[in-house]
């Protein structure tokens, strides 16, 4: 890959971190919001699943904006958003004021998300693909890592507002960034044909370095428009794989969500210090940050169902691991590590599977439908967590909840037909660096 399209990967990966840290400061300043407001476990789980709510809201039903306006423009508008979002959270005068911004800044990290993890595919060349997308997975926990680690620091000398400020600070910086560096998918360009499409086109194929082109592919005679929406995502025999997808995606970010948020909650709650919670939680972070790495090695050598159907199981066995030992500090701490290490592996993998079963014109629609309709679980884990800490549930014993999920996740994924990804006709196609090996993609 050329520095270019490395270059284009990090500046995803920089905004995957910040969308990170911006879902998890609230889960980092639980302790001190509910010592601040007196908030009942019911309604903190409210509050952790207010962000979770709107990113599934932005991914079903705003990211799909992406294929008729296109990527840059949508992640463009979703940096702004959730730079607001971030700044009036952190002057919100109430409960209420507070949940409605969380939702709001979820909407823009939901519908952020599915089109960075689209250009990541599609600027990524067949061999580096899985690689590329798995190392774009790590942003998000490292944003965990970092982020509990700042917010744990700030809350020593400042108010839990604090966070929130920092947060909207360092979403702020990259508004220019991707302004000035984050190009237009060349397969939108190609697929929608806007006014100045070629001369577009060549602007970003003489960035990576590639020959420009004389003209676009033609298409066939009284062809239409590739059509656009979430009805297509099931037409032409697409309905059973995307609702395997997404019912992986479900059970994955459900399980994901769930350890992620309450975490460090549930192990204050088992004895241990507010700071010890937050070391746990930061440890989960670092595991998922390993589980990415791990699956960028092994997806690119082995098959990617397969890969990802064991991480699945995996990650159920490490759910086992914890539940068992959450009242044994040092276990607790090395299962929450495994914990990470393998919910986000399948993460990883979900994020590479997804782009590649689907084509340009549908590609952020379907991304979008699947992460959110996988994101519903996150808005329902955390409530539900928070209710049976309410009810009394050891925190252990609530982890053990979630390995059935994880199961049928795996299931599911290993029922899912092969990708589609460079398998068509574009201006992609045209491209060495960028044109995926359909030999390949047939083995995937």
């Amino acid at each position: 890959m050329s520095r270019a399209q490395i270059g284009i990967v990090a500046i995803c990966l920089a905004l995957n971190f910040i969308d990170g840290y911006d879902v998890l400061v609230m889960a980092f300043s639980a302790s001190a919001i509910t010592e601040s407001w007196s908030l009942s476990g019911a309604q903190l789980g409210i509050l952790i699943s207010s962000a979770l709510a709107g990113m599934a809201i932005g991914a079903i039903f705003v990211a799909q904006l992406a294929d008729r306006i296109g990527r840059r423009k949508m992640v463009l508008i979703a940096t702004a958003v959730i730079t607001l979002g971030m700044f009036a959270s952190a002057f919100a005068p109430t409960y209420e004021v507070l949940l409605a911004f969380r939702v709001l800044t979820g909407i823009a990290v939901g519908s952020m998300q599915s089109n960075l993890n689209v250009l990541v595919a599609e600027y990524s060349n067949a061999k580096r693909r899985a690689t590329a997308v798995s190392i774009y997975s790590t942003g998000q926990p490292i944003g965990g890592v970092i982020g509990g680690i700042i917010v744990a620091a700030l809350l020593v000398h400042f108010e839990w507002h604090a966070g929130f400020i920092f947060g909207g600070i360092i979403t702020l910086i990259m508004l220019p960034i991707v302004y000035l560096w984050l190009p237009e998918s060349i397969d939108y360009l190609d697929a929608k044909r806007p006014e100045g499409a070629r001369e577009k086109i060549n602007t970003i194929l003489a960035r990576l370095g590639q020959a420009t082109v004389t003209e676009l592919p033609a298409r066939a005679a009284g062809a239409l428009a590739p059509k656009t929406g979430l009805a297509e995502v099931f037409r032409n025999g697409q309905a059973t794989k995307t609702i395997l997808l997404a019912i992986a995606y479900m059970m994955i970010m459900g399980s994901f969500y769930f350890a992620n948020s309450w975490t460090p909650k549930l192990l204050s709650q088992s004895g241990y210090s507010s700071t010890q919670g937050i070391q746990a939680g930061v440890l989960f972070s670092i595991g998922a940050i390993i589980g990415s790495l791990v699956f960028a090695y092994i997806g690119a050598r082995f098959s990617l169902k397969r890969t990802l159907s064991v991480m699945f199981v995996l990650a159920a066995a490490a759910f086992v691991f914890f539940g068992a030992f959450a009242h044994e500090l040092t276990p607790a701490m090395i299962a929450a590590v495994l914990v990470g290490i393998f919910t986000n592996a399948a993460i990883a993998g979900m994020f590479s599977i997804g782009p590649v079963m689907y084509e340009t014109s549908v590609r952020a629609t379907a991304v979008g439908f699947i992460t959110g309709i996988g994101r519903s679980a996150t808005i329902v884990s955390p409530i539900l967590a928070g209710a049976l800490v309410d009810a009394g549930w050891a925190p252990g014993s609530i982890y053990f909840l979630f390995v059935v999920p994880l199961l049928v996740g795996a299931v599911a994924i290993a029922m899912v037909r092969r990708p589609v990804l460079g398998t068509g006709t574009t201006a992609v196609a045209a491209v060495p660096n960028l044109r995926a090996s359909e030999e390949l993609a047939e083995s995937r």
